[in-house]
C-alpha cells in the first residue's frame, strides 16, 4: 500500500471536488464502466484493450504496487480518471518510470490531469525515480502537445510501430522528462490555479 494520505479530497478549477485515493480490488465495476464510458476516439489511442473485461479484472485482482501505481479519482461514486505509474524491477531502467493517464470528457480542462500527475510524479520521486517516460500515438496531438507544455521531449518517434484499437499502424512518439523538472513545472501549475488549462494524456 501507499505511504501518502489517501483518500484525500481535491477541488478542481469549476469548483468540483473530487476524491483521489489507490485502486483497491473493489473497484472492477468501477473501472470496467468509466472505461466503457469512454468514447471509442478516445478508447483508439489507448495502449491496452480497455473494453476486454478480463484484463480490467487482471489490474483490480493483481494489485502490486512495487510494479504499478495506480490512482483514481472519484466524483462521488464513479471513477472519473485514472493514472498509473509503471516501474521497472531493476536493471538498467530502473531509474525510469512510465506514467499513463486518462480522464473522462466531463472532467478535463478542470485541472484534474494536473493533479494525478502531480502525485504519481512525487510517488516517483520518492521511489528515487529520476526520469519519467510515456508513450504516445504521434497523431494523439492533444497528448503531444501537453506532455511539451511541461517539459517532455521526443526522445524518439518509432514509425508504424504500433496498432491502434482498429489494428491500423501508427507512430509511437517516446517523451522523456525529468522527475525534479516535473515536480518543479506541476506544482507551478497548481499554484498558478491550473491556468491555462493542464491537458493531460487522453484528454484529447
Amino acid at each position: 500500500m501507499l505511504d501518502h494520505d489517501y483518500p484525500k479530497t481535491e477541488r478542481l478549477k469549476d469548483g468540483r471536488e473530487v476524491v483521489l485515493r489507490p485502486l483497491a480490488q473493489d473497484d472492477f465495476d468501477g473501472l470496467f464502466a468509466f472505461f466503457q464510458a469512454l468514447p471509442e476516439e478516445d478508447r483508439l489511442f489507448l495502449a491496452d484493450d480497455v473494453s476486454d473485461p478480463a484484463l480490467i479484472r487482471k489490474w483490480t485482482d493483481e494489485l502490486d504496487f512495487k510494479k504499478v501505481i495506480p490512482l483514481v479519482a472519484l466524483d462521488g461514486d464513479r471513477i472519473v480518471a485514472d493514472g498509473t505509474l509503471h516501474i521497472a524491477a531493476g536493471g538498467w531502467m530502473r531509474h525510469l518510470g512510465h506514467i499513463r493517464l486518462v480522464t473522462a470528457r466531463t472532467h478535463r480542462h478542470t485541472g484534474l490531469g494536473t493533479i494525478i500527475a502531480r502525485d504519481l510524479v512525487a510517488l516517483a520521486g520518492e521511489r528515487n525515480l529520476e526520469k519519467i517516460q510515456a508513450h504516445v500515438i504521434e497523431d494523439n496531438v492533444g497528448s503531444v502537445r501537453m506532455f511539451e507544455t511541461v517539459g517532455f521531449k521526443k526522445a524518439a518517434v518509432l514509425a508504424n510501430v504500433v496498432k491502434d484499437q482498429h489494428g491500423d499502424e501508427r507512430n509511437l512518439a517516446i517523451m522523456l522528462n525529468d522527475v525534479a523538472s516535473l515536480t518543479r513545472t506541476l506544482e507551478d501549475w497548481i499554484q498558478d490555479s491550473m491556468i491555462p488549462a493542464f491537458r493531460a494524456p487522453g484528454e484529447g
